[in-house]
This record gives structure tokens, C-alpha cells and sequence, in this order.
């Protein structure tokens, strides 16, 4: 109730926040350098205090054979709706699509890029997120291990955002820590791999994720298996035969992940779990029940659902 929203250049008034010795926790939504200046801050106060910070996330989708054959061109009109949902800025915009190489491969590429060269650019929320999207997308463009597919239209607002879909080898992404950098907007990234064995490699080499996808069939369950072990540590949500940009706020609901997706893998960011970041246990060891805080007092005064001796109590 002391301020609904301040400006100010740069990082400092968020670093002078995390500063102030009366903020005693913090949540943060945006660039990894942003959060991690932010928990170095945090860490150097005389009281360090936690940082809830979201911060990068490629989420990856990983499309495996069968499902690519069967259903190729309704998997790439999906995909480039999600991708394209709020001109990409959401923190779990599938910036990364890996799969074998295969004609089904080559055929779902063209499919979304194709789709991708008729959409319409979209305002980015300020000329900075505008300004790294345009350096992100330079990097891939400007990497000669890496092939343009298509860009969407340009756009003549102030600060557009021009829609990209690349294509790169498994073995070229592997080799460059660089192609794993977030690119915040509506531009991904293909992977190409050899085989299924490939894939793994490339899943086992990703940083921490927000989400991973898996787009599959029937056919497809024990590729799937094979890849479960892996994504169960590289991200806070897996999902099957959707798409990540879809963010309910519900009790099962995991908006968090391994570092850099997250500073904490063990919180959400949405959902009724969320609220736990911000609370701290306290227990109270055989206090009189006229000290207790009413809701623990004995004959349950408030009706809430409770454990009591380790039995459920309404």
C-alpha cells in the first residue's frame, strides 16, 4: 500500500528496493542479467534476504516422429500461433523446436514458415525489449552455422517485432553456448538431429526450462519415456500435445524451473503455490492456548481444514 508502481533508469530503483532493509523478500519477472543483479544485491545486505526471480526459458519442444508424420501441418499451425501469442513476449514462448531430420521435418518447417511470413508485426511492449529482440535475432542471423527460414512482416510502428523461424544442425547447436541464449520475442529456433539418441544429447545439454513439450503419438511412447527422465530435471512443467503459452492460475499449476528459468526450482510464479514464497513456519512448542493464534486453539473456532495429531480436522 506504499506505491503502486515507481520508474526509474536502468536497474536502479529496483536494486535500491532489494536494498532498503524493509523489504524482506523479493519476486522478479524479466532479463537474467535483471534478476541475477537483483540476488547479488540481495545476497550482500547485513540480512540477505530470498529473490523469486523468473528470468530466461527457451522451452523447448521436442516433436517426435510419429506425430510429425501423422499430423505435421496442424503441429506447425499451432506452433506459430503460440510463438506469435502477444509478439512472443511470454516467458514460455516455445523458442526452441528440436526433432530428427526427416522429410516430415523438412516439410513441417516449411509449413510454419510459410505461415510465419504472412503475420502481421506486433507493437513490443518498450523500445529496450524491442532493442534485445533485434540484437537476439542478429546473433542467430548473423551465425553461419545457423539458416534463415522466414521472417514475418516488418512492420511500421515504433518498435515492431518482426517475426523469424531458423533452422541449425545438432551438433552446430551443441558446440555453441550462444544458440541456448534467449531470444525474447516471436523468433525460434530448429534443431536438426541425427536420431533419437541425438535428441537426448540435446536435451541433456539444455539449460533449466520454465516448460518443455512433447509433441507425440501413440507410436512415440517409448521415445517419449526415454526423454521424461531428462526433462523431469530440466523443467518446472511438461506437457504433452499442447502449447506452452498457455499459463492457468490453478492449485496444480508449476511456473518455475531450474536456474537460469528460475532462481528458486522449488517455487511457482502463478498458481495457489505461489503464495509460499512469501510466507516463513512458525511453530508454536506448548504455548497456552490463550497465546495461541485463534485458528490453533482447541475445539477448531474458525472451521478450517487442519491437522491435529496427524489426523484431518474440518
Amino acid at each position: 500500500g506504499v506505491f503502486s508502481l515507481l520508474f526509474g533508469s536502468g536497474r536502479e530503483i529496483g536494486q535500491a528496493l532489494v536494498a532498503d532493509p524493509r523489504i524482506q523478500a523479493v519476486g522478479f519477472t524479466g532479463s537474467r542479467g535483471g534478476g541475477t543483479a537483483l540476488m547479488k544485491t540481495a545476497q550482500s545486505r547485513p540480512q540477505p534476504i530470498p529473490v523469486y526471480a523468473e528470468m530466461s526459458s527457451i522451452n523447448p519442444v521436442f516433436l517426435l516422429p510419429e506425430a510429425l508424420r501423422a499430423r505435421g501441418a496442424q503441429i506447425a499451425e499451432g506452433f506459430v500461433a503460440s510463438l506469435n501469442m502477444g509478439a512472443g513476449q511470454f516467458c514460455t514462448n516455445p523458442g526452441l523446436v528440436i526433432a530428427v531430420k526427416s522429410p516430415e521435418l523438412d516439410a513441417f518447417v516449411e509449413a510454419a514458415g510459410d505461415a510465419l511470413k504472412g503475420s502481421a508485426a506486433q507493437t513490443m511492449l518498450t523500445p529496450g525489449i524491442h532493442d534485445a529482440y533485434q540484437q537476439g535475432v542478429g546473433r542467430l542471423s548473423s551465425n553461419d552455422k545457423v539458416r534463415e527460414v522466414a521472417r514475418g512482416q516488418a512492420g511500421e510502428s515504433a518498435h515492431p517485432c518482426q517475426a523469424g523461424l531458423y533452422v541449425t544442425a545438432a551438433e552446430d547447436f551443441l558446440a555453441d553456448p550462444e544458440l541456448q541464449e534467449e531470444v525474447f520475442g516471436a523468433t525460434s529456433l530448429v534443431i536438426e538431429c541425427t536420431d533419437l539418441a541425438e535428441v537426448k544429447r540435446v536435451a541433456s545439454q539444455l539449460e533449466g526450462q520454465l516448460t518443455a513439450t512433447l509433441q507425440m503419438d501413440d507410436g512415440d511412447l517409448d521415445a517419449a519415456k526415454a526423454l521424461l527422465p531428462i526433462l523431469e530435471r530440466k523443467a518446472g512443467r511438461i506437457l504433452a500435445n499442447g502449447w506452452p503459452t498457455g499459463v492457468e492460475v490453478c492449485h496444480a499449476m508449476v511456473h518455475g524451473g531450474p536456474y537460469p528459468a528460475t532462481s528458486d526450482s522449488r517455487t511457482t510464479s502463478v498458481g495457489s503455490a505461489a503464495i509460499f514464497r512469501f510466507l516463513r513456519p512458525v511453530c508454536y512448542q506448548a504455548l497456552p492456548e490463550d497465546l495461541l493464534p485463534e485458528v490453533l486453539r482447541d475445539g477448531n473456532p474458525w472451521g478450517v481444514s487442519r491437522l491435529v495429531d496427524g489426523k484431518r480436522e474440518a
